[in-house]
């Protein structure tokens, strides 16, 4: 079996630097007080003074030290999203798998290597805190060695110069939703009501935004047909879907005990925006957006500015053209835009994909010297998400094949089917179908440090091989219609290293591997053509499946699970003991230090 493996290893070996670089550090000091990034105060996440946190700029093949102070009033910890921890597990930030938590008044030291280039950022991975603001960008800057695709974009020389400088010199745009409450009293809700739900205040574009309020009758009119058809009902006057058995099953609620002004009663707020300086000398700008959002699946436009999507979740792809694109929760996307319009302002647009709201962000792409411009931009989308002309091109996300192309092996060595789906209530759910990942995974013994991991049920445990291929189906259940009559898109993320998405489909996998299913079923599979990520998004229509592979070459405990917080704080998660062989050779000089 282990024959499999080779096929992939030299061209794997292309993708990262052997070379150390430069040791650099960086010193993440959290506070929680009152902030107002919308204009409407609550308690909050602030690293080291300012939200988002600081980003974090380094070179390929650098050596990172992150030290982390807790002066928040509760336990938390760091995860760098889209990181590998190559030989780091223990870095990895997730409590109760890799580390303790972070007590309060106490500190923890991280360290890791930067094998990869790309865009990748942190955030808390306690509880649901990320939705109070503790995250930051990370920008990994390619080292010289670096094959980049941007020839199939131009092959004219001072354009490649023009492009190669704005890729190095990226501006990084977190993009995230936030609420009027915080994560402890949202998560409350959904417990104390039994609703799913997922209704923001505002959309942040580098931490600034307000909350609009148009009227209702034009966040009706802006409702997606397919979501009508399920609702049978309008949306309420902040754009947020009602809670309709359509979305929310026949399980127990109880609307009396929602907060006011969470779903509805919306009150608008000035706030503040964010403002992206350009220089049209440079004749390009790199724009690379992050998804910090908790909830939001998000639609992306520039005004008047085409985009080429040159580079997801950290690793260059075969260059492709559109004016606007989605990204789910914790996907980064960078864009390319040439900057040969008129000087002025334009509108940076970024608004919910209309599956379960109506809302909008936006910001400034400014043109230096145009600080002083009054002149309207054109948009490609409206506040709803939809493109303003039949001529607006949407990214397709099913053809961002990595570049260089590099492709798994035809066969895995193991398979592992799950089923993804509602629990005992319409907030809950699972990833195996049956269990539960804990919320609050501080009282755990860290599975690092027990391979036995008692806390842990087995059903929420996939053990591998170190040095073998994995196959892992993501199938969605609805079951009884009554009780979850629709999903919506999972965006799954893995830890670790990234993973291809080698098939998908409607309906129900009803092979024993992927082998039987390319046999029965061709056409559902693309080996040949593969997208390589860290977040694949599984589809909202009905029951429907996807087939991710990935070797195992990073032992550790790394968690699987869904990025949309409320999702994750409910359970939907699991472990991955990968390389469960050779735990015994992990690296342990830092385990102790968060105890």
């Amino acid at each position: 079996m282990m024959a499999h493996s080779s096929r992939i290893l030299p061209t794997l070996a292309l993708l990262v630097t052997l070379a150390h670089g430069a040791r650099v550090h960086f010193d993440l000091d959290l506070t929680w007080k009152v902030g107002a990034p919308n204009g409407q105060e609550r308690q909050m996440v602030f690293v080291n003074g300012q939200f988002p946190g600081p980003p974090m700029v380094l070179d390929q093949g650098d050596d990172v030290t992150v030290t982390v102070t807790n002066h928040l009033p509760f336990n938390t910890s760091v995860h760098f999203h889209g990181i590998e921890q190559k030989n780091t597990a223990w870095a990895d930030g997730v409590p109760g798998l890799t580390q303790w938590a972070i007590a309060p008044e106490n500190t923890f030291t991280y360290q890791w290597h930067a094998n990869e280039y790309g865009t990748y950022w942190y955030h808390s991975h306690d509880m649901a805190t990320l939705q109070d603001g503790l995250y930051g960008a990370i920008r990994i800057r390619p080292s010289n060695q670096t094959e980049d695709p941007f020839s199939m974009i131009t092959t004219n020389a001072t354009e490649l110069s023009a492009i190669r400088q704005a890729v190095q010199n990226a501006e990084l745009i977190v993009v995230s939703d936030w609420s009027q409450y915080t994560s402890f009293e949202y998560m409350d809700a959904m417990k104390q009501t039994g609703y799913d739900i997922f209704c923001s205040d505002s959309i942040l574009i580098q931490g600034k935004g307000a909350v609009y309020c148009p009227p209702q009758e034009e966040l009706i009119s802006l409702m997606p047909s397919s979501v009508q058809q399920v609702l049978q009902a309008n949306v309420t006057d902040k754009g947020c879907l009602p809670f309709v058995n359509g979305t929310q099953g026949l399980w127990e609620h109880h609307p009396e005990k929602l907060p006011a002004k969470l779903n509805d009663g919306c009150v608008a707020s000035e706030g503040s925006r964010a403002t992206v300086t350009v220089d049209p000398s440079h004749g390009w700008a790199s724009l690379n957006f992050i998804g910090a959002a908790s909830e939001k699946a998000l639609v992306v436009s520039v005004d008047e500015h085409p985009m080429w999507i040159y580079e997801v979740d950290g690793r260059y792809i075969e260059p492709q053209y559109a004016d606007t694109f989605e990204f789910y929760n914790g996907e980064r996307y960078a864009a390319l835009i040439k900057l040969d319009k008129e000087p002025a302002n334009y509108n940076i647009t970024i608004t919910d994909t209309g599956g379960n709201q109506i809302i909008a962000g936006y910001a400034n792409l400014q043109y230096r010297g145009a600080e002083n411009s009054t002149r309207k931009s054109t948009p490609y989308i409206n506040y709803g998400g939809q493109p303003t002309s039949s001529d607006v091109v949407a990214l397709n996300v099913s053809v961002l094949p990595p570049f260089p192309e590099i492709h798994p092996p035809e066969k895995a060595d193991d398979f592992f089917l799950l089923n993804l789906s509602r629990i005992n209530s319409s907030w809950e759910w699972s990833l195996d179908g049956t269990s539960f990942l804990p919320a609050d995974l501080d009282s755990m013994e860290p599975v690092l440090y027990n391979k036995e991991s008692p806390g842990l049920e087995n059903s929420l445990k996939i053990t591998t091989r170190n040095n073998t291929w994995v196959d892992i189906v993501y199938q969605l259940r609805l079951g009884n219609a009554s009780v979850t009559p629709v999903q919506p898109p999972h965006p799954i993320h893995k830890h670790s290293n990234k993973m291809f998405l080698i098939g998908s489909a409607q309906g129900t996998f009803n092979w024993s591997s992927i082998d039987e299913g390319v046999a029965a079923s061709p056409q559902s599979f693309f080996l040949d053509k593969p997208l390589y990520r860290d977040t694949f998004v599984t589809s909202p229509r009905g029951e429907a499946w996807i087939a991710i592979r990935y070797f195992v070459q990073n032992p550790g405990p790394f968690l699987l699970h869904c990025h949309m917080e409320t999702h994750l704080w409910s359970g939907m998660g699991m472990v991955l003991l990968d390389g469960y062989d050779v735990w015994d050779q992990i690296q342990s000089d830092h385990w102790e230090e968060s105890c």
